[in-house]
């Protein structure tokens, strides 16, 4: 009898612990459940450098101020000499850019260096009527800006971690030429000996004066932006005189004095490596 209840006891102790591994067998198997590695928002902080290209445009007016009360001032005031001319100045602008980036939270921060080649350049013209049998004169004012650079400061606000939109203004400086010249076009940029109104004029310089604008950057990675920005910038006056080209009594004195202004707008964009992560 003893050895029986033994026997009975153990199939019932066995039967207990193995119980639990069976059941788990039957139960259905949970697949585990994948999650995605959080996003990590690119950070605007560090140095980057790239370049930029676009187009800028001007209509600035260049002054014509006659000093010869005699006859120029009063070829101005018939009309036969301009009192001011404006050329249609535009062109490409392309070059390159630095800076660096200050990220707090949503804003940032930041200082940018940049130099640009300008094929801004333009003519604008005058021909006056014959006036009391007197031929015709053709004045003729060219300006241009050969490189054009900024020094800028930029305060942006972040509408996604990966978007930024920005003020900036500063410092602008360029290459700026403008020259005046008044001929008789029959026969063509003839000066008759003695013509009081044959003359030429011109001056280059570097000019310094203050741009602001705004912008649109994107981060398409962790190191790389690319932007659309528009800038407004204004390098002053150039101011000069026109003298008589031609021989006689007149010849070597001063005509009239030009000055050119020297401010345009610019739409560009851009490409910006930033060091780091």
């Amino acid at each position: 009898m003893r050895q029986i209840i033994t026997a009975l006891l153990g199939a019932t102790v066995l039967s207990i612990v193995c119980a639990p591994a069976a059941l788990a067998a039957d139960m259905p198997v949970k697949a585990p459940v994948y999650k995605a590695p959080v996003a990590i928002a690119p950070s605007w902080t560090g140095f980057y450098i790239g370049g930029h290209a676009g187009y800028g445009w001007s209509r600035a007016s260049t002054q014509e101020v006659g000093l010869g009360t005699i006859l120029v001032i009063p070829a101005q005031t018939v009309g036969a000499l301009p009192t001011s001319l404006s050329p249609r100045v535009s062109g490409f602008v392309g070059g390159g850019q630095l800076g660096y980036n200050w990220q707090s939270g949503q804003y940032v921060t930041g200082l940018e260096l940049d130099i640009s080649y300008s094929g801004l350049r333009g003519d604008d013209a005058l021909i006056a009527p014959v006036i009391g049998g007197n031929p015709p004169l053709t004045t003729t004012q060219s300006n241009r800006i050969d490189w054009l650079g900024t020094v800028r400061g930029r305060l942006g606000w972040l509408v996604a971690p990966s978007i930024l939109i920005y003020g900036t203004g500063g410092l602008a400086y360029g290459g700026v030429m403008a020259s005046t010249t008044i001929v008789v076009p029959t026969p063509p940029g003839t000066c008759p000996a003695g013509s009081a109104f044959c003359s030429v004029g011109s001056q280059s310089a570097t000019r310094a004066g203050w741009t602001v604008g705004a912008g649109l950057e994107s981060a398409i990675s962790s190191n790389w932006t690319v932007k659309l920005e528009y800038l407004y910038f204004n390098l002053g006056t150039l101011s000069y005189p026109v003298i008589v080209t031609s021989t006689g009594t007149f010849g070597g004195t001063t005509d009239m004095m030009a000055s050119a202004k020297f401010d345009g707008q610019i739409v560009r964009v851009g490409l910006n490596y930033k060091f780091g992560q």
